[in-house]
């Protein structure tokens, strides 16, 4: 796998009208459906990778020999 890229903070101009706004945001909307409707399956492990591939998510809470309290 690859290592993570960084980016520089967007930085968003502030004499946009609201219509403008709109129009990039819908613009990124499609252009992100359009990537993922693409790219899904390679991105799934990117997204969300294998929890086993990392040890247990969920750490044991309590140990099974231990007394019950009741």
């Amino acid at each position: 796998m690859s290592t993570p890229l960084t980016y520089a903070p967007l930085q968003v101009p502030e004499d946009w009208t609201p219509e403008q706004a709109l129009s990039v945001y819908e613009y990124l909307t499609q252009m992100s459906e359009a990537v993922w409707e693409r790219y899904a399956i390679d991105l799934l492990p990117l997204v969300r990778p294998d929890p086993s591939a990392q040890g247990s998510a969920q750490p044991d809470l309590f140990d099974p020999d231990d007394e019950l309290p009741f």
